[in-house]
């Protein structure tokens, strides 16, 4: 009899032990991921011997949905790019890291451009049935019709309100590519961040798919407490009121945007979008550090008013931005 109740205790154990599981955090976002056909690998025609540039491809509709409902838009469309474009995609593929070509080639699934897209680009992480994270990355076309420099100081000014129509902020990336490299190489650093953890984690979601105990990385260790909040040290006034594209803003006056300079050149951070969380950090600066470094291009913050160029900032000389170099040339 004694036996046979502690049969029985270790069966209603066992039984508990499996139903906490399945209700753990974990098995109810792979049950939410298994039941949206854009983060299931399933729903995607994927051959993992195509060449990365084949993969450019018109947006399905459940593509187009998703996108459309988690913007809260109904503006989002596929774009074909044109030969030309194609041409130019394919160089700037060719122009990453050979370590970012090989995790691109492993497990990016798709590229789409889509018309009106919320800022420069977007990067998603989709599961197979073992639960491996791959990814498919999202693209404004208009990032192929502007220079680099005009694609980024588009996007700068995004953050500040035009209270005061003497003061300019100018990026100067030079003209010898497209915002699109940018966009590239920014999103790519973010699929290497899903698939090896060069941050605890690009986002909450993959936190708990991955089940992350540690707190930092060789990257964040110095600069990052958590996702969105960095040592004290490296916080600033005004850092929380970073917004750009009109994702809930802009909250920042132009005529503050001086003083905003001043303190993230003092910081480890390439750019104020960098800022903002330990995942856009890595990913801005893996971007401005090759587009410096490694393809010899400028990056400059030009302040002017009145018509007078008052402040150059040029953030990846800032000796807290050089004492990470070695963590990022890591990556290559």
């Amino acid at each position: 009899m004694k036996n046979s109740i502690y049969k029985s205790f270790s069966l209603i154990i066992a039984f508990l032990f499996l139903l906490s599981c399945h209700s753990s955090p974990r098995a109810e976002l792979l049950r939410t991921i298994a039941a949206t056909p854009a983060k299931n690998l399933q729903s995607y025609e994927y051959d993992r011997a195509s060449t990365v540039i084949s993969r450019v491809t018109f947006a399905p509709g459940f593509i187009l949905s998703f996108w459309n409902k988690t913007d809260k838009t109904n503006d989002y469309s596929s774009y074909a790019p044109t030969q030309d474009e194609l041409h130019m995609i394919g160089d700037y593929l060719r122009k990453l890291p050979r370590h970012y070509q090989e995790v691109l080639q492993q497990r990016l699934v798709a590229i789409y451009f889509i018309n009106n897209l919320r800022g420069s680009g977007v990067t998603d992480y989709i599961l197979d049935a073992k639960g491996d994270i791959y990814a498919v990355m999202l693209f404004n076309p208009n990032t192929l019709k502007n220079d680099l420099s005009k694609w980024l100081t588009y996007r700068e000014n995004s953050c500040f309100v035009g209270n005061a129509a003497d003061v300019k902020i100018d990026i100067n990336c030079g003209t010898e590519y497209t915002g699109f490299l940018y966009a590239l190489v920014h999103e790519s650093t973010h699929v290497l961040d899903y698939v090896e953890s060069h941050t605890p984690y690009a986002e909450k979601n993959i936190g708990i798919l991955k089940e992350v105990k540690a707190t930092s990385t060789p990257f964040t260790k110095k600069t990052w407490k958590d996702l969105e909040k960095p040592l004290l040290s490296y916080d600033f006034p005004n850092r929380k009121n970073i917004t750009f594209y009109g994702d809930g803003g802009p909250k920042i006056n132009i005529s503050d945007a001086r003083e905003l300079y001043e303190h993230l050149m003092v910081t480890p951070f390439v750019s104020l979008y960098g800022s903002m969380n330990w995942a856009e950090d890595l990913a801005d600066a893996m971007t401005f550090y090759h587009i410096t470094h490694m393809l010899g291009q400028p990056y400059e913050i030009r302040h002017a008013k009145n018509g007078d160029q008052a402040r150059v900032f040029r953030p990846m000389e800032s000796p807290k931005v050089k004492e990470r170099v070695s963590i990022l040339q890591e990556l290559y």
